[in-house]
């Protein structure tokens, strides 16, 4: 079991599947925009994230977010109110991953 991930150690990546109406993509992709700022000034450990749309799912948006530790992941959580804190979109998964590697090439 040493190739398992330690949870409790690694930075974890965050996925979460949003299903947001069409017509409240461009107000949602700013209300996350300015979320993640605000996260990322509130919470220790909060590492930003990322706000993607899958290619051949028009009915969802995906944001990727990254965690310093599943702890500082679970504060957040613990503090966090509310069922949608978007009109127009549903949260209807969060899968947490442990980061294995995590490689950027900048070009």
């Amino acid at each position: 079991m040493g190739d398992q991930p330690d949870f409790h150690a690694a930075t974890v990546r965050v996925l979460y599947r949003w299903r947001v109406a069409k017509e409240k993509r461009a107000e949602f992709s700013s209300w996350w925009h300015a979320g993640t700022l605000n996260i990322r000034a509130s919470y220790h450990g909060a590492l930003g994230s990322t706000l993607c749309q899958p290619a051949e799912d028009d009915d969802h948006l995906v944001a990727i977010a990254r965690w310093k530790s599943e702890s500082d992941l679970a504060q957040f959580w613990r503090d966090y109110k509310g069922d949608s804190p978007f009109p127009g979109a549903v949260l209807e998964s969060a899968e947490v991953f442990a980061e294995i590697d995590n490689l950027v090439v900048d070009n």
